[in-house]
Parts: C-alpha cells; structure tokens; sequence
C-alpha cells in the first residue's frame, strides 16, 4: 500500500504595517499575514499542524515571525487593503514610509535676441529662428 502525504502551507493577508526593513534598512510596507501549515494525505488537507503571524516586506520579500508578545501592537498598527489602496490613491504611501515627494524644477525662461521667443535658459540655439542663445 502506497501512503502519499506531506504538508502545504496557507496564508490569511491580515493587513499592512509600516516599519523599517532590517534587510532593506528603509521604512517599508510589510504585508502582516497568518500561515498555517496543513498534513495533506493524497493531495487532501487534513488537519493543521502549525500556525504563526509573519510580516513580509512588499519590497524585498524578507520575512519576520511576530512574536506573541508584540502580536497586539502590530494589530493596533495595522491598516488594511482598503486603507492602503486610499493612501496609494491620494499619492501619500511615500509620506508614510518617510520618501519626500520630488520637487519639479521650475525651468528659466529667457526672450530670443534675435526673434523675441521664449525659450529654456538651457538651450543653446532658439528652435524657432536656429539664433544662438548667448546666455
């Protein structure tokens, strides 16, 4: 008689914390889900075996185990998709995770010498009459 068994590992998403990687040593997202690890005989799950909360980053994917003792302040933390999806909405995930949004830069505009156009500081011939910019 053949017996095939073995185990397959499930995960719960539970919501996002923000925290510092110690992998990527940023802030970053990490993704706060509850593995179970199931005894499957013939493919069919049985009965689980093993269960832990896991945090995971969503930038390099390193994984930390919660320990039962910071279990309620990581839930305290916590946001869920939705919040998160709003924030990634509203542009303000990098306010969260301490990115400073980049600046534009405002470009100088200067006349023409030769036919009064306004052009970039930068360029070194007008694109209207080909003149060369003397500034």
């Amino acid at each position: 008689m053949v017996f095939l068994f073995g185990n397959k590992d499930y995960y719960d998403l539970l919501g996002y914390i923000n925290m510092k990687c110690p992998n990527c040593k940023k802030q970053r997202i990490f993704a706060v889900k509850q593995e179970r690890k199931k005894l499957t005989v013939y493919f069919i799950p049985t009965f689980q075996f093993s269960s832990r909360q896991i945090l995971v980053c969503e930038h390099c994917s390193e994984v930390l185990q919660v320990d039962d003792e910071i279990k309620s302040k990581v839930a305290e933390n916590m946001i869920s998709q939705k919040k998160l999806d709003s924030l990634i909405k509203r542009g303000e995930v990098d306010h969260l995770i301490g990115i400073a949004p980049k600046r534009k830069r405002r470009t100088v505009k200067i006349q023409c010498a030769n036919c009064g156009s306004k052009i970039d500081k930068k360029v070194k011939f007008c694109p209207e009459c080909g003149n060369k910019n003397e500034h």
